[in-house]
């Protein structure tokens, strides 16, 4: 990984996000997993 590679990882991780690494061929593949609360509707009577 060179040094954009870890500024990018940097960046997201410090808007909360989580990042996986995944080894491949060519180098790194980075994914971003964004966790975002879901809501129940609560049913009215």
């Amino acid at each position: 990984m060179d040094e954009k590679t870890v500024a990018l990882i940097l960046s997201i991780l410090a808007k909360g996000d989580r990042v996986e690494l995944i080894p491949v061929k060519d180098g790194v593949k980075i994914i971003r997993i964004e966790r975002k609360e879901v809501k129940i509707p609560t049913p009215r009577r």
